[in-house]
């Protein structure tokens, strides 16, 4: 099962921390609502606490690991808070297991299919061709590269999965929080996210980056408190 902490009492939210961080990096946002919030904040397989795990893991097995949580904590009702890939397991926790969801909060989300130029596309036919005469092809992302083997191959089935036709098939109502000048999960995502979720309401930080909740982290609080009727 996944480490995680909890805080406060009140209203249950869950906090789900981006790819490459930890429940830690969701603590100020934990800290900011315990007062009005009972909040359940884990780490997911790979980071912080709770370790690797024994095999390449899918989506579906963080989304399973987080209702694992919920049974064991009984909570039926909960807001879940996801930045980056943690916005990527609420959507699809939201979606197959919409009785466990009150309500959704996505901060720069990841997890719908980018667009991409000629140069990806060269640069995937590059790669490939490397493979094929023996070579190790082209070096993947800093995040990819810091990764074990085992992490690699989780990190491939998480990327190569695209969340667009989930949006439809969510029926919490949701806040998209989104940084203006987030580089790694671009505005335009932010936009079809609002576009494709029946229920949403978009706000945007014209400041902030792809960590919004810290750049704009007193005004993620009070959008968070807003949104969940604890402010």
């Amino acid at each position: 099962m996944l480490f995680y902490y909890s805080l406060g009492s009140g209203v249950n939210v869950i906090l789900l921390h981006g790819w490459g961080g930890s429940g830690d990096s969701m603590r100020p946002i934990a800290e900011a609502i315990s007062s009005e919030c009972r909040v359940f904040v884990p780490d997911f397989y790979g980071f912080g606490r709770s370790g690797e795990p024994a095999k390449a893991l899918t989506l579906d097995d963080y989304v399973m690991a987080v209702r694992e949580i919920i049974i064991k904590e009984k909570l039926p009702d909960a807001y879940i808070v996801g930045h980056s890939f943690g916005g990527r397991v609420a959507v699809r926790l939201a979606r197959n297991y919409p009785q466990y969801v009150k309500g959704l909060v996505i901060i720069d989300g990841a997890g719908l299919k980018p667009r991409r130029g000629p140069r990806y596309y060269f640069r995937v036919f590059i790669h490939k061709m490397l493979k094929k005469i023996g070579f190790k092809g082209l070096k993947g992302s800093s995040d990819y590269r810091v990764l074990s083997p085992l992490m690699q191959a989780t990190f491939r089935n998480i990327v190569n999965e695209y969340l667009d036709c989930d949006l439809a098939y969510v029926t919490s109502k949701t806040l998209i929080l989104w940084g203006a000048k987030d580089k790694s999960t671009p505005l335009y995502m932010a936009r079809r996210f609002k576009r494709k979720l029946p229920s949403a309401e978009l706000k945007v930080f014209k400041e902030a980056g792809h960590f919004s909740y810290l750049d704009n982290f007193g005004q993620t609080v009070r959008e968070i408190k807003g949104y969940i009727g604890c402010d």
